[in-house]
Order: structure tokens, then sequence, then C-alpha cells
């Protein structure tokens, strides 16, 4: 499915793992991104409103299509974000174009949940597993099965991305979860819409647990 939204952590780790900081400011303005000598895009925000210098962090948690598209073309590329996704374990082909800004490339839900799972556990991904281990009637171990773990991401920028989502669920796009269901555990997460509102994820984790929905 196409993950929209709930791609653009990957857009601003990568910005991080750059040089960019939460603070870093690019305009929320309208702008054109010309696809050939015939046909522009016209990226806008989801409910239409521009501002002025807007923060990283404030990017985020308001999911501001703008600042994600400035992003990919003024601190990284679409190849670095292709790069990212590769190193996170996505299966899917991420096309880099701009467009990546908004996470227009399909991907398999286990597997945008498992980037976020990355993020939750200080930059490690563990693959999934079905089964930890299996014992006969008598409790005598057949077969014991291993995590397979690999670092994807330093430890120090997976807590700043980490931090950033955060703010997605206490005072931005994810904050019914605080003031509709009255969810006060720590939790980060990241929402997402895709056109014409075809699919709407949630995606989040606890200390325990990561979720996609």
């Amino acid at each position: 499915r196409q993950p929209g939204s709930v791609f653009k952590p990957l857009i601003y780790l990568t910005a991080l793992e750059k040089g960019s900081q939460t603070t870093t400011r690019l305009l929320n303005q309208p702008l054109a991104v010309f696809i050939d000598d015939t046909t522009q895009w016209n990226p806008q925000n989801h409910d239409g409103s521009t501002s002025l210098e807007t923060t990283l962090r404030e990017g985020l948690k308001k999911s501001l299509n703008l600042i994600s598209v400035r992003i990919v073309q003024e601190l990284i590329s679409p190849l670095d974000v292709k790069k990212t996704a590769s190193r996170f374990g996505f299966r899917t082909p991420i096309r880099a174009v701009d467009a990546i800004a908004l996470g227009v490339s399909d991907v398999y839900p286990i597997d945008i949940t498992l980037a976020y799972s990355a993020l939750s556990y200080n930059g490690i991904l563990h693959e999934p597993m079905i089964l930890n281990s299996i014992k006969d009637r008598e409790g005598n171990m057949i077969k014991n099965y291993s995590p397979v773990s690999k670092e994807v991401s330093d430890e120090r920028t997976t807590f700043i991305i980490r931090d950033m989502m955060k703010s997605v669920v206490d005072k931005g796009t994810g904050g019914s979860l605080r003031w509709k269901y009255k969810f006060y555990s720590p939790a980060a997460g990241k929402t997402g819409t895709t056109n014409n509102k075809t699919d709407a994820w949630f995606i989040g984790f606890t200390p325990e647990i990561a979720i996609g929905v």
C-alpha cells in the first residue's frame, strides 16, 4: 500500500543523518517541481495552509507536505532516502523521485512497521519471527530460533527522530490519542493518509511494543 505520510520519518531521519537539526528552518510556501518540459507538480499541505519559515520538528508534528518536499529538494536527495529505505529492509522498490517525500512508493505494512520498531529500539532492526521455539510434549527442546538483528541507524540520531515523533502524538496530527482516547503512556508515532483517503495509517510505539494499523 502507499504509505503516505507515515513514510516521512525516514525523510526526516535522512536529513538528520546528513547534518540537519530539529531547529533547521525551511519555507512553508508553495513550490513547483518540474517533472519534464511540459509537466509540473505542485504539492500542497493537506489542509492547504502555508506559513513562513518552519522548523523540521514543526514540519513533522503537523505533517506539512511542503516541508517534506523541501527537505528532499534542499537538504538531501531522493537517492539518499532510497538508500535509507534499503538499509531499513524495505522489500518493495522505493523510487528515487521528488514525490518520495510524500510516500508514493508502495510498501508492505509489516516492513514499515518494522522500520518504526527499529526507531523505537535505538536503530536496531529485528527481523520478524513467527516461532520462538518448538518443544515436544515432555517439554524437550526440538528447535530454538534466535532473532536476527542489525544496526540500521545511529543511536544518537534515532533518539532525535524518536523525540520528534513524540511531538506528533503529544501535540500534532496524532494528538487524539491523548485528548480523545485518554492514552497517557509514553508513545511516539505518525499518521498518514493517501489520495482521496484511500488508505489511512497510524504507526506508533511505546517502550514495549510497535503497532501499525
